[in-house]
């Protein structure tokens, strides 16, 4: 539901793209859960979704839910706005994000609620969701424990 979730980027952000491979992360995403592509012949995982599995080539997947929490693998510090809009939201955190259960598998979004300072590789966190409409919500990560509207 839109406006249950707090908002961290402006409406005119482009959409993300959507495929035949990726339908069913966006329906978990609008449902609130965090879920990773899983191989029913080998068991690996995979992130972004695809049609084939990177280690077995078997076109059978499943969708396995996580528990919502991670490690930041890695991290940039964005401080130049790409749209006009995002001027007064820079600096923010793109992080490519160790979700735990994912076994492996890693996840590309914003670390938010705290000051990008603070972000740093190995750092804690948690799936925190951002109702873009009433059927697109994106999971951003906020270092684990954090009440919302701490910084």
């Amino acid at each position: 539901m839109v406006g249950d979730t707090e908002r961290w980027f402006p409406d005119d952000m482009p959409p993300p793209a959507a495929n035949a491979e990726t339908a069913g992360w966006w329906e978990a995403c609008a449902a609130h859960r965090l879920v990773v592509q899983r191989c029913t012949a080998c068991g690996a995982t995979r992130h972004p979704p695809g049609p084939v599995c990177p280690r077995c080539r078997v076109t059978t997947a499943e969708w396995a839910e996580l528990p919502g929490t991670g490690t930041v693998y890695t991290f940039t510090v964005v401080r130049q706005a790409f749209l006009p809009s995002l001027a007064q939201t820079v600096p923010y955190v793109v992080a490519a994000v160790e979700p735990d259960g994912g076994g492996g598998a890693r996840m590309v979004s914003n670390v938010v609620g705290c000051d990008p300072e603070e972000v740093s590789v190995g750092m804690e966190v948690e799936v925190v969701w951002e109702d873009m409409g009433p059927e697109l919500a994106l999971p951003r990560f906020r270092p684990r424990g954090r009440l919302e509207g701490d910084r």
